[in-house]
């Protein structure tokens, strides 16, 4: 490619040319042939000659969304998951993140320093991993191999990240930042919650020092913006994620409109209207939540208009459950299919969890009087939990990755870094915040005992998070003797019998009895 610009005859020995071996220049090889996931059109420009983390940020003039990156020198797994991030894992991030420009960026500092390219590696030797097995198990030994080789590069990502940060610590700066994008994610992959918050909070930290002291490290140029909404984006993934009551970094997360609502909540047409409307409903709370944590000044102190701006919302969430009852009421219950009966319930399950977290981000004071107080909505949510993934099978599984991808606008198979509602997340909820601890434990078995995967979360990860959550509010006294014995719940489930199709559309639970949850937790 670079002979081509220079109109010099290129021998086209591979992997790199003997003019380019001989000279000491990054070859710029040769176009790769897998078709693209990414529909972006691939345009060949002149890579410059010093692709340093610092040079690059400063080349103001640099289209870095335009660079091919071509492949890196080491063993052949490395180069294979190097190529597996570049055309597979970094596709999916370009699309839930919009990183497209720093994917390339990312790429080219993979060439000259060493902490970026073994966290690349890493990152597709994992993404590699979920081809074999998509649950964070130890089922298939070919998915335990590369887990294993992923970690090893992490190690060695680290180890690199050190040294180099002890030899030149400011001019590093920009080096650490990438890298702690680059380790958040990779701990996510591994379903390591501690380990992906401190990397998050390293590169956020990194970000608010040189916001606060006018700095020149990562440029005032595009790419500093773009490394700005990157973590903005992460946090808000991980807020999602963990169901954290507060956001990581309110004070350099730009705050954005979502516009007005999409579907007037008074009457749906469709199915696909409702999830539309609850799915902006429960972004618009996160966009409410990170306004406030970007306004107040500590736990106690909320933003001027927070209560108007929290009640409208409180409003519009109240409107939906109504609106659904009216569509219900519309149209002929039978002639719904049992995926369709299955998706009101994971969205019946998820609006609870919307309206829980609204509440939990005002009044934070008394968060366990607030958390008690939706004691009957946890086991709802754990009701129609059971109604849809007992028994778990292959056919149960089918239908939760089907409800999911309708949610995530048909995309198939689920990305692995999408935040679309489905069953699990709900379920964690529970886990994480119901005072009762026999239903926060049965949470933890539901979502333990026959791991599933739904996007971005892994039922067997997020239940051992929430075990270590448990046992953290165990020791602080969080639970509530007096809850143990719960009194009737009635709910109303759109479950049709699979026996029955002409049974009517809904089923009513006329009693759950809580009578404790397995003593034995399959947490692995």
């Amino acid at each position: 490619m670079l002979y081509r610009i220079r109109h010099v005859k290129c021998d086209e020995e591979k992997p790199a040319c003997l003019r380019c071996r001989s000279t000491g220049r990054v070859c710029d090889g040769y176009l790769w042939n897998t078709k693209r996931r990414s529909p972006v059109k691939d345009v060949v420009t002149p890579s410059p000659p010093d692709l340093s983390v610092a040079n690059l940020v400063h080349a103001r003039q640099l289209s870095i969304a335009t660079i091919l990156s071509p492949s890196i020198s080491g063993t052949t797994q490395e180069r294979h998951c190097f190529e597996y991030f570049r055309f597979e894992i970094g596709q999916e991030l370009c699309t839930a993140m919009m990183l497209e420009p720093a994917h390339h960026f990312v790429l080219q500092a993979c060439h000259s320093d060493d902490a970026i390219k073994s966290a690349v590696i890493a990152i597709g030797s994992m993404g590699h991993r979920f081809r074999f097995n998509r649950l964070l198990t130890s089922d298939d030994e070919q998915a335990n191999s590369l887990q294993n080789f992923a970690q090893s590069q992490y190690c060695k990502a680290l180890e690199h990240l050190r040294a180099q940060m002890c030899n030149d610590p400011t001019g590093s700066i920009d080096l650490a930042t990438i890298s702690c994008f680059l380790f958040t994610i990779f701990e996510f992959l591994q379903g390591n919650a501690t380990g992906a918050l401190v990397h998050l909070r390293s590169g956020l930290n990194i970000l608010r020092r040189e916001k606060a002291t006018g700095g020149t490290s990562l440029g005032k140029d595009f790419l500093r913006q773009e490394i700005t909404r990157i973590f903005s984006i992460m946090d808000m993934s991980a807020t999602m994620w963990l169901g954290l009551r507060s956001f990581q970094s309110p004070g350099i997360m730009p705050l954005e409109s979502l516009g007005p609502t999409p579907i007037p909540l008074n009457l749906f047409l469709n199915i696909e209207e409702a999830s539309a409307s609850l799915n902006y409903q429960i972004m618009r709370m996160y966009h409410f939540r990170r306004w406030v944590n970007f306004y107040s000044n500590s736990p106690e102190d909320n933003p001027p208009n927070a209560y108007v701006r929290h009640q409208d919302l409180m409003t519009e969430l109240e409107r939906w459950p109504i609106a659904m009852d009216t569509f219900f009421n519309t149209i002929d219950q039978a002639t719904l299919s049992v995926d369709e009966l299955h998706r009101v319930s994971v969205m019946q399950m998820n609006h609870h969890t919307t309206v829980i977290q609204n509440t939990l981000c005002m009044e934070r004071p008394d968060v366990r009087q607030v958390r008690g107080r939706y004691e009957t909505e946890y086991l709802q949510i754990i009701t129609l939990a059971k109604s849809i993934i007992i028994p778990m099978n292959d056919v149960t599984r089918s239908r939760i990755e089907r409800i999911v991808r309708a949610n995530n606008r048909g995309i198939n198979p689920v990305p692995l870094f999408s935040f679309y509602a489905g069953v699990i997340h709900p379920i964690y909820i529970v886990a994480i915040n119901c005072r009762n601890l026999n239903v926060a434990q049965e949470a933890v078995s539901l979502l333990s005992t026959t791991p599933w995967r739904e996007g971005a979360w892994d039922s067997a990860a997020m239940a051992r998070i929430a075990e270590n959550k448990i046992n953290q509010l165990q020791a602080e006294g969080y639970y509530d003797d007096e809850l143990d014995l719960v009194p009737e719940v009635y709910v109303d489930l759109p479950i049709r019998s699979l026996e029955s199709r002409s049974a009517a559309a809904y089923t009513t639970i006329n009693q759950y009895s809580y009578e404790g949850s397995d003593s034995s937790l399959d947490i692995r």
